[in-house]
């Protein structure tokens, strides 16, 4: 072996010493630092949080670990409790914070944490912190009088840590439960299961505060929660609410999905009621609710909110008329008057459905039989939706504006306006229905009115309503042809409807107009007036005033 070689393989072996003895100076110097470190975190955290609080919050923690090198910090078992002798001695020199916190969990992990900039320069630097099962409770508390100066958090930071920077905060699973006691001393409480939250890029220094590119010093907070769910007072229906997701930096709440289930099939649910009562199964995807106030919401229970979108979904109703008219009457139950009538104050400025469906069946108490009608890629707004005093004295229609598909046939568009200061319910309803397929309305007219449409081509059909809770008139036209009829009768034995021959050739000949306009006649209008049964509903007096209409141009009125 030649010198060169030799000399080679010495150098080789003097470098692998060398790096051996790094490896175990690092090593040894890790270790050294791990564990001095590690002491004086165990003291310093505690002292660091008695010191910001005023001695009020008291942290504990069952094992603290550090990982210099791969920068890991974590705490299992914390918690931060406040001290109620000192929050007593505070409250008496009237400088007891307004907000308290009670905060626990299972673990508490940092990942990248800057160990060396942390404890050279007071810099407190993190690339993410998970927070494994929190329990936290906030209570605040407005009876409380705080006469000191407001701090921010780095005023309160500042004398310990020059800064702190987070790039990803994590909550998981988190239980979170908020006490509003109001300055008379009533209290709101609000509790929420398996909670998720994540804060992005928390900066917390001099100049984070004042920084317009970030919401309470960081660039978002992204509260979600999987499900919520829980019964009507009545116990009639369940609520379901799954993937609810609130950026608070856009002041938006989304919601996946939200639906009202009832907990009984129609024959039970009739026999529980045991009076004639709607049916409803509702189902609702895609909401979005833009400009959310939820400090009004859980601490006043007002709903305030700029913009509600909802992108699809289905309303199911279903009536069974065989059961007795339930007692008493419907008077201040138009949707107006429910909604002045809610306790909690509400404000949306617009509500926007897209592509709903819409059906009602009813169960006739004559034939035994149901019968539906139905809406399809329902697209509608809804403005002004208040019962806010001086929001009404400045606006007091509350409006909704429909388009629709009528029994899979005609095109419907209608406008609602409800007066909102009226106490008597006053409200208007104008629209148009173009070019329907008479014969769809069979699954309703036969069934529930033993009348089928054999024919019948509906150009238009206009209306132009007003009324209030107890009578309405309006203006009705319809432009038809070919219109031919079936009165029909029910087989005692089998409930099966036949067709009426005499009946129904008297009818078609001599009882009804089979166009508008009659050849050589002017087209024929009607003024309708119908007084309202105050035992149903303001859609039952909507749709038997177009209804007395309709047949009294057609001629079919004593039908």
């Amino acid at each position: 072996m030649g010198t060169g070689r030799l000399n080679i393989l010495k150098a080789a072996k003097i470098v692998l010493a060398i790096c051996g003895v790094l490896a175990l100076v690092a090593v040894g110097v890790g270790w050294y630092l791990n564990q001095h470190w590690k002491k004086l975190l165990e003291k310093e955290l505690p002292a660091y949080v008695a010191s910001m609080s005023d001695s009020l919050y008291i942290v504990k923690f069952q094992h603290l670990s550090l990982d210099v090198l791969s920068g890991n910090l974590t705490l299992e078992k914390v918690s931060m409790v406040a001290d109620t002798q000192v929050y007593q001695r505070l409250l008496a020199r009237h400088q007891a914070p307004v907000n308290v916190y009670t905060v626990s969990a299972d673990k508490l992990q940092l990942e990248y944490f800057k160990t060396w900039r942390y404890f050279l320069a007071g810099k407190l630097n993190a690339a993410a912190v998970n927070v494994i099962n929190p329990d936290i409770t906030l209570e605040q508390n407005l009876t409380v009088k705080d006469s000191t100066q407001p701090k921010t958090a780095w005023q309160q930071l500042s004398p310990e840590i020059k800064s702190v920077f987070i790039g990803k905060l994590r909550l998981d699973s988190t239980h979170f439960k908020y006490v509003f006691i109001r300055q008379d001393s009533s209290r709101v409480v609000h509790e929420f299961e398996h909670l998720s939250l994540q804060v992005n890029d928390l900066l917390i220094d001099s100049l984070a505060m004042i920084d317009p590119s970030r919401y309470l010093y960081a660039r978002n907070y992204e509260i979600g929660m999987k499900d919520y769910s829980c019964n009507t007072p009545d116990s009639l229906y369940r609520i379901n609410i799954n993937g609810i997701r609130y950026d608070a930096a856009m002041r938006t709440l989304y919601i996946e999905r939200a639906a009202l289930i009832p907990r009984y099939d129609s024959n039970v649910f009739q026999q529980k009621t045991g009076v004639q009562q709607d049916r409803y199964e509702v189902l609702l995807t895609g909401i979005r609710v833009d400009r959310l106030h939820p400090q009004l919401l859980l601490q006043e229970q007002q709903i305030w909110a700029a913009y509600i979108d909802i992108s699809g979904g289905s309303i199911q109703i279903y009536r069974d008329r065989q059961q007795p008219m339930p007692s008493g009457n419907k008077l201040g139950k138009y949707p107006q008057q429910l909604l002045q009538r809610f306790r909690v104050p509400v404000y949306v400025d617009t509500v926007t459905i897209d592509n709903m469906q819409l059906s009602y069946t009813e169960l006739s108490n004559e034939t035994h039989q149901t019968g539906s009608i139905y809406f399809n890629h329902i697209h509608g707004q809804f403005g002004n939706i208040t019962n806010i005093d001086s929001i009404v004295a400045e606006n007091r229609q509350m409006t909704a504006n429909f388009d629709a598909v009528f029994m899979n046939s005609g095109k419907l568009m209608a406008r609602f306006n409800f007066d909102l200061s009226d106490p008597s319910g006053k409200f208007a309803v104008a629209g148009q229905l173009k070019n329907m397929n008479g014969k769809e309305l069979n699954v309703a007219s036969k069934p529930l009115g033993m009348i089928e449409i054999k024919s019948c081509d509906i150009n238009d059909l206009t209306f132009n309503i007003r009324g209030d809770e107890r009578r309405a008139e309006g203006f009705v036209k319809l432009l038809y042809q070919n219109l031919k009829i079936a009165v029909l009768t029910q087989d005692p034995g089998s409930r099966e409807l036949k067709r009426k021959g005499l009946a129904s050739l008297i009818a078609n000949i001599m009882i009804i107009n089979d166009s508008n306009p009659l050849k050589g006649e002017p087209v024929r209008t009607v003024t309708v007036h119908q007084a309202r049964d105050t035992g149903k509903s303001f859609f039952n007096l909507v749709w038997k005033t177009l209804f007395k209409g309709v047949k009294d141009i057609a001629g079919a009125g004593n039908l």
